[in-house]
């Protein structure tokens, strides 16, 4: 059989509890005073030498590195304005710099000069008697036997091609490329060299006591 509580006990059980709290309460103050204590008696000391300064060191502003200020540089969102009215006087003075250094400068050559190279060389007059031909090119050991550059032009009687071109002094091989197929040499030059193919080159001796004509 259950007895019934009895509504006179609920007080003393809360009255206990906070009694029970009180005392630990008192208990935790005692532990925390008796630190302080504990604290304070302990003795001072001085701080290792150098402490100070190895603290402010830290704390000194690390040297950001030049690529990186650059890159932040141009990151950085900036207003262009543009005027066309204020660049016009910059860009006249650059014009006339321009025109007085090509004019004036060290590069610019007298138009009476020439090339020592240019100099050394001999003029040579080169014709054939082709009147059928459609074109002809001079081609020789003077220009690898390559015709660029060294096309005759007929002359007023449409019957003769001619060319001039300045060569060094010596011994040199050449030919005429008719119609840009048949190669032949010149009859007029007494001086022949086999190519090794079964044709013959025309030998010039070019020397420098008076300007040749072939």
């Amino acid at each position: 059989m259950s007895r019934k509580k009895d509504p006179s006990d609920q007080p003393f059980r809360d009255s206990s509890a906070k009694v029970e709290n009180t005392a630990y309460e008192n208990n935790e103050n005692q532990d925390l005073l008796a630190l302080k204590r504990l604290i304070y008696r302990m003795p001072d000391r001085e701080a290792p030498a150098g402490l100070t300064e190895s603290i402010l060191s830290s704390l000194e502003p690390k040297t950001v590195p030049g690529w990186v200020r650059i890159y932040r540089w141009a990151l950085r969102p900036r207003t262009v304005t543009f005027q066309p009215l204020k660049l016009v006087p910059a860009a006249m003075v650059l014009v006339l710099g321009l025109a007085i250094a090509f004019q004036f400068g060290p590069w610019r050559k007298d138009p009476g000069s020439m090339d020592p190279r240019q100099a050394s060389l001999i003029p040579v007059t080169f014709t054939l008697s082709s009147p059928e031909a459609e074109s002809v090119s001079l081609i020789g050991s003077f220009n690898q036997w390559n015709p660029a550059g060294h096309k005759m032009q007929q002359l007023g009687d449409r019957n003769t091609w001619a060319l001039e071109i300045r060569l060094p002094e010596g011994r040199h091989e050449y030919a005429f490329l008719v119609d840009g197929k048949m190669v032949v040499p010149d009859q007029s030059s007494p001086f022949y060299q086999s190519d090794g193919f079964g044709n013959r080159n025309s030998v010039l001796f070019v020397s420098r006591d008076e300007p040749t004509n072939i």
